[in-house]
């Protein structure tokens, strides 16, 4: 993240849009990850969800999200996927991990180092597994690959999930690991 001055939080006015990171009194830096009836449900880094009105005095926003209109069509597509089984529904972050960053120290001096919230980048291996299935589904219902040339390119895939093992670290739950030919 970069540093940006913190504004005080008019929630009284306005909604802070899922993704917005926000500074709590006593429970820190956190991100909100959705709504539930008048209350912000915000992951706080080791604390895992709270649930915050948002009249509580003292909430700053550290990093805002530009449309939080548009969190809330999200949201809602988000649930319909997973209702419907088109999107993992129980694929959690580790407590441990929620609020962090990610911090990439370049080789080179000269280089400035990157950070990324955590969850952005837990959001992006979640979709290169979504990804890998699609590509699964569409090689498994090929009617022109022989038997043989399925199996290769399943090969393919396995590999690829074996690849990504090295961030199960980031899951809350080890059913929804990566597993390669070696997973159980």
């Amino acid at each position: 993240m970069t540093d940006q001055p913190s504004q005080q939080n008019q929630t009284s006015d306005r909604r802070l849009g899922i993704g917005t990171v926000v500074r709590h009194p006593s429970n820190g830096l956190g991100r909100v990850v959705g709504y539930h009836n008048d209350t912000y449900v915000i992951i706080f880094k080791g604390l895992g969800a709270k649930f915050i009105p948002p009249s509580l005095p003292g909430i700053t926003v550290v990093e805002a999200v530009s449309d939080p209109e548009s969190s809330l069509i999200k949201q809602a597509v988000r649930a319909a996927m997973q209702d419907y089984g088109w999107m993992e529904a129980d694929i959690e972050i580790a407590p441990k991990w929620s609020g962090g960053t990610m911090v990439l120290l370049p080789g080179n001096d000269e280089v400035q180092e990157k950070e990324i919230p955590i969850e952005a980048f837990f959001k992006k291996i979640i979709g290169v597994r979504e990804k890998l299935r699609v590509l699964e589904q569409k090689i498994n219902n090929n009617k022109s690959l022989s038997g043989e040339e399925k199996l290769e390119l399943q090969g393919y895939i396995t590999r690829c999930y074996g690849s990504l093992t090295s961030f199960n670290v980031l899951f809350a739950k080890k059913d929804s690991h990566f597993k390669g030919t070696g997973g159980d």
